[in-house]
């Protein structure tokens, strides 16, 4: 049975999934179409949220869909990553001393290649939050690459300041965590050419 996707999504494949009877490649194809979704900054037509929430509810919830969108390479697991990567940046952008720490670290040298022209001069609590509304905007616009790239460079940029946050409390692990997020967007970046 051939069924046309509604809004970007195959109704009929998500049938299939819920009830365990879509084969592998099948599902590299709705993960395609989940990511695509997932990555965009106004949220589907019902039906189309529907599916996206029937196949997040057959994984069992919002970090199972992540995990499950994870294992399939190309835009799957870029939009997965990349979108951890925001949700890092935005959870920690705004805590006083990760801005204080950002801001030494501005004072002291200039901005990383890949953040010039995308952050604000000044270093406030906007300043992640502004990397992360690029790169959402980026990932909406069906540019993945630059939006893992952009990601990846406020990452690098957290990852600098991290050291010194290990005594904050609830900071404890961003290095760690900045570091293995940054790893695994690398690694599902595209070489560069």
């Amino acid at each position: 049975m051939t069924v046309s996707p509604v809004g970007g999504l195959d109704m009929w494949a998500v049938h299939k999934f819920v009830r365990g009877r879509l084969d592998d490649g099948a599902q590299g194809r709705l993960a395609q179409q989940v990511a695509y979704l997932l990555g965009q900054v106004e949220p589907p037509c019902t039906p189309v949220a529907s599916g996206v929430r029937r196949v997040m509810e057959h994984l069992g919830g919002d970090t199972e869909l992540l995990r499950w969108l994870d294992r399939f390479p190309g835009r799957p697991q870029l939009v997965t990553r990349t979108l951890n990567a925001v949700s890092l940046l935005d959870r920690v952008g705004d805590q006083r001393a990760v801005v204080l720490a950002l801001r030494d670290l501005r004072d002291a040298e200039a901005d990383a290649p890949g953040l010039v022209g995308h952050v604000a001069p000044d270093t406030d609590e906007s300043l992640l939050a502004g990397i992360s509304g690029e790169v959402k905007m980026l990932v909406k616009d069906d540019r993945l690459d630059e939006a893992g790239r952009l990601a990846l460079a406020g990452l690098a940029m957290l990852l600098e300041v991290a050291p010194r946050l290990t005594g904050v409390p609830g900071l404890e692990g961003l290095n760690s965590t900045a570091g293995q997020a940054a790893r695994a967007l690398d690694e599902a970046l595209p070489a560069s050419s």
